[in-house]
């Protein structure tokens, strides 16, 4: 009560327009209890415009970080998938031979090239080389029957960063494997 009379006496004196709407009842002020500003408000502040924007970049931050995932995302599926291709194409073949120690690829004249560092064949699609493993090993024999079990395996690797060079331990495979029955 004290800072109204304070108030009161001082728009007396001065006649200032905002002094004197601080002094008005609350529900005399624009129809809008609690408003200390006299008309309405028509216009943002900075700080709404500052936020405005920080949200609108945020926003247009993170859809350009999800679109360049989903660019590699898609690059990881491609590699994947040619690389299971290049496996059951090699796999399907090498069967088809009886699962023959003397397969080679390059028979096929589809681009697998031979002696390379890091596997036994190696080939180039879409600009991205991947590295081909052969092995084999029989894993049972029925000497009544004459018969040997033979797992024949095709690895395909390509390195994670798609570019040239030996890939890594750590860089991704595609393994295929499949049983082939020996008759002697």
């Amino acid at each position: 009560m004290l800072g109204v009379l304070m108030l009161d006496n001082l728009k007396t004196v001065t006649r200032d327009p905002f002094l004197a709407s601080l002094t008005t009842p609350a529900d005399d002020r624009q129809g809008q209890p609690g408003n200390w500003r006299r008309g309405t408000r028509n216009a943002m502040t900075i700080v709404e415009v500052m936020v405005a924007v920080a949200v609108i970049v945020i926003a247009a931050l993170g859809s350009l970080n999800y679109e360049y995932l989903c660019v590699d995302h898609v690059r990881i599926a491609r590699a994947q998938l040619a690389a299971t291709r290049i496996g059951q194409l090699l796999l399907e073949d090498w069967k088809s031979t009886g699962g023959s120690s003397e397969y080679d690829p390059e028979d096929l004249a589809i681009g697998f090239n031979p002696d390379t560092p890091w596997g036994d064949y190696k080939t180039v699609i879409d600009g991205l080389p991947f590295f081909i493993g052969l092995s084999q090993d029989d894993v049972d024999r029925d000497d009544v029957a004459g018969v040997t079990l033979r797992r024949i395996d095709v690895s395909v690797r390509w390195r994670k960063d798609f570019s040239y060079g030996s890939p890594d331990n750590d860089d991704p495979a595609v393994n295929l494997s499949t049983y082939v029955r020996l008759d002697q």
